[in-house]
């Protein structure tokens, strides 16, 4: 059921590699060309996308060490959570960029 873990694995690394260095450096305080316009929106984009990023593991790690059915499937559920939340982080970015510039229509 939970397939080649080397699979898993390459996966897991090359998102970690993609995602984090970008989210550190938007936590740090960068603000990417893209958001230059909403700086104030760039903090919740950035938890938003973090907490995208934990459907990695979460989907990832139980089925490298073959967990069971149940493991997999409480980590899936689990990971539903991760999207709400990180629909929460997006609707609180929008609010902050629509406070910050009212004029501001897309």
């Amino acid at each position: 059921m939970n397939g080649n873990p080397i699979y898993h694995a390459i996966a897991l690394a090359t998102g970690t590699l993609l995602v984090l260095p970008v989210v550190a450096a938007i936590l740090a305080g960068w603000t990417p060309r893209g958001l230059r316009g909403r700086r104030l929106a760039a903090r919740p984009h950035a938890w938003a996308v973090l907490c995208f990023y934990t459907l990695m593991p979460l989907n990832a790690v139980p089925r490298m060490l073959d967990a069971s059915a149940d493991t997999v499937m409480a980590c899936t559920v689990l990971g539903f959570v991760c999207i709400a939340a990180a629909v929460g982080c997006f609707i609180q970015a929008e609010c902050t960029a629509r406070r910050a510039d009212p004029e501001q229509v897309a």
